[in-house]
C-alpha cells in the first residue's frame, strides 16, 4: 500500500498543520512517512505545497513525481490548476471553492471547467468551517473531505487532530467531521 498526497495552497491557510496531522496519523498507524514542504514566499500569500508520502513499505524519496499523486488537496482553486501536472487521470482531487482575494482572479467557472473531466470534489470549506464555529478550520474540513481516499482511519485522524491542534480543538474536530460528510 502506498498513498502519495499533495497539499497545495497559499501561505496562512494551514497547509503545514494539515500535513503534520496526516503524517502523525500515519505514524500512529505504523506507516512509513516522508514529507517535503515548499513555502518560499508563504508569509506574503505565496504558493505553499507539501508532499506527503505514506506506505507500508520503504519510501525512497519525499518528493512525489509528476503524474504520481493519488490525492491532491487544493486549499485554493488556482493552486489546484498550478499542481495539476502532478495528478493522473486516477487522482482524487479535493478543491476548496473559496478563492483568495487577488486582482484579476479568473472566474470559478473557468477553473472548474479545467477540473471537470477529473475525479474532483469541490467543497465550500469556508462555509463548512463557519458552520463548525471557526473560519480558520478550512484545512481540517478539506482533510475530512479527503478521508475516504486516504489509508487513514477516521478515529486515528480525530485523535491526531486533538493532539496536534493547539487552538480551537473542538471546532477543528467538528470541521473535520463536516468535511467527511461533504
Amino acid at each position: 500500500m502506498k498513498s502519495d498526497i499533495l497539499i497545495a495552497g497559499v501561505g496562512g491557510q494551514g497547509i503545514m498543520l494539515a500535513s503534520k496531522i496526516l503524517s502523525n496519523a500515519a505514524l500512529k498507524q505504523r506507516l512509513n512517512v516522508k514529507k517535503a514542504e515548499t513555502h518560499g514566499m508563504a508569509q506574503r500569500g505565496g504558493s505553499v505545497v507539501t508532499h506527503v508520502r505514506l506506505s507500508d513499505s520503504e519510501i525512497h524519496s519525499p518528493l512525489i513525481p509528476k503524474g504520481g499523486v493519488d490525492v491532491l488537496i487544493a486549499f485554493e482553486p488556482l493552486e489546484a490548476l498550478r499542481y495539476l501536472d502532478y495528478a493522473s487521470k486516477e487522482t482524487f482531487i479535493v478543491v476548496n471553492s473559496t478563492p483568495i482575494e487577488i486582482d484579476n482572479y479568473p472566474g470559478m467557472d473557468d477553473i472548474l471547467e479545467e477540473l471537470e473531466e477529473r475525479n474532483t470534489l469541490v467543497v465550500d470549506a469556508l462555509e463548512l468551517a463557519r458552520n463548525a464555529g471557526n473560519a480558520l478550520t478550512q484545512n481540517t474540513v478539506l482533510l475530512g473531505a479527503s478521508l475516504n481516499h486516504l489509508p487513514l482511519k477516521r478515529e486515528v485522524m480525530e485523535e491526531t487532530i486533538r493532539e496536534t491542534v493547539k487552538r480551537a480543538v473542538d471546532e477543528n474536530l467538528k470541521a473535520f467531521q463536516l468535511g467527511v460528510r461533504a
